[in-house]
């Protein structure tokens, strides 16, 4: 029974591991005003606790590669734990290989790190575990679920980026992963332990000395984030929304504000024409002013002005038309909505409108249409003793005959008060 409702939920829910829902939850919760430092601690508790699945849920969500829909995420979180039982086979804690660290150190002119020689063994382990030829290939712009496969059956295969996120993994499983940060080179990033760096691609220790920068660990997500597709995978369409979170995640924890700001500027405005295309106008209009694009702003207000105007909802064509600021556009709003009383007869406001825009020629139009309503009335009269008791009615005909200077129904009208 259990084993049957395990098998329900799978297909119901949109997860692939329980994790997911938790890195799902704090992406929702993650808003433009949140505190950089508590998003970055929330983000180390996530990494700390399976950065693997982390960045694989993250890479799904804004790259959206077809072969990581949830049934073949399933597949290659089921690979995780045999990659992660094989690596821990093949790791011993109580080894030591201290010399073989100070030899390769000292040819490159390297110091050994005092009181990390736990740590520092247990890195070796995983640079001898992931020396490419053996278990892992080198890729240029490869996607982070190709290395999460059976060692057992199939070669791990992942770029610079994508082995030093494996290799962060791999010492989260019994260090702390603060104790890591990452270098960004150009075109390139390494793993960097105590002074060390450690380059992953190959498996060795190196010293990188022009146009380094050592970042925190966390910032190894925002560089993911930041990194070119994958050209080789298929990708779905990808969500604005789930872009924008991605780089809002990127712009809070990424020290290259350049470039994740022009980022995130690209998402909220993509996902400004989304709404706006769905007339969802407010939520538009809020996100183009988080990326300050004036003309996308005057747009947004234009096409809520039509749109509220072609579904006579007229007080909102008002509103947006003067957020607008185009008096031309204002007008046509009033004079359109002026023609809409016309049409259904509402004479009153409809008057109320062209004179105030002084449009002289709808004015007289209106005041026909009032007299032919009120001619209807008594064109049925046939003696001044039934006229008389329609002396208000064209009381009202003389003053519309008046008002529209029209002398032939202003005599016709007259001659008949006179009668009554």
């Amino acid at each position: 029974m259990k084993s049957i409702l395990k098998f329900l939920l799978a297909l119901i829910l949109p997860y692939a591991h329980p994790f997911e829902k938790k890195v799902e939850k704090f992406l929702r919760k993650l808003k433009p005003d949140s505190f950089n430092d508590v998003v970055q601690k929330q983000l180390l508790e996530l990494m700390q606790e399976n950065l693997a699945i982390l960045n694989l849920y993250l890479e799904w969500k804004s790259r959206q590669y077809k072969y990581l829909k949830k049934r073949k995420r399933r597949k290659r979180y089921e690979d995780l734990e045999k990659l992660k039982t094989d690596f821990l086979q093949n790791v011993d804690l109580s080894a030591n290989y201290t010399q073989e660290i100070i030899n390769e150190l000292k040819i490159k002119n390297l110091s050994y790190p005092v009181n990390k020689e736990k740590e520092l063994n247990y890195l070796w382990q995983i640079m001898k575990y992931l020396e490419p030829g053996k278990k892992f290939t080198y890729q240029e712009s490869t996607s982070f679920g190709h290395l999460l496969q059976n060692p057992l059956e199939a070669k791990l295969i992942g770029d610079c980026n994508q082995i030093v996120t494996l290799y962060a993994y791999f010492y989260s499983l019994k260090f702390p992963l603060s104790d890591l940060k990452i270098k960004i080179l150009p075109e390139h990033v390494c793993l960097h332990f105590e002074d060390l760096d450690i380059e992953a691609t190959n498996g060795h220790f190196a010293k990188y000395t022009e146009n380094e920068q050592i970042l925190t660990i966390t910032e190894i997500i925002s560089t993911n984030l930041l990194d070119v597709s994958d050209q080789r995978e298929k990708q779905e369409q990808i969500s604005p929304k789930v872009m924008l979170k991605s780089a809002q995640l990127a712009y809070k924890i990424s020290s290259n504000k350049d470039l994740v700001s022009k980022n995130l500027n690209i998402a909220y405005r993509n996902l400004a024409i989304s709404e706006m295309n769905a007339n969802n106008f407010e939520e538009a209009i809020y996100f183009v002013k988080q990326c300050n694009d004036r003309e996308l702003l005057l747009k947004a207000y234009y096409n809520a002005t039509v749109y509220y105007l072609n579904n006579k909802n007229f007080k909102k064509a008002h509103f947006y038309s003067r957020l607008h600021g185009d008096q031309e556009l204002q007008t046509k709003v009033t004079l359109y909505e002026g023609h809409f009383y016309y049409e259904k007869n509402n004479l009153k406001d409809a008057l109320q409108i062209f004179r105030k825009l002084g449009k002289h020629e709808m004015i007289k139009a209106c005041l026909q249409k009032q007299y032919f309503d009120l001619y209807q009335k008594i064109k049925n009269v046939k003696t001044i003793k039934e006229a008389k008791s329609y002396k208000s009615i064209y009381q009202k005909l003389l003053s519309l005959g008046q008002e529209m200077q029209d002398q032939e129904k202003e005599k016709w009208v007259r001659d008949i008060l006179g009668k009554i």
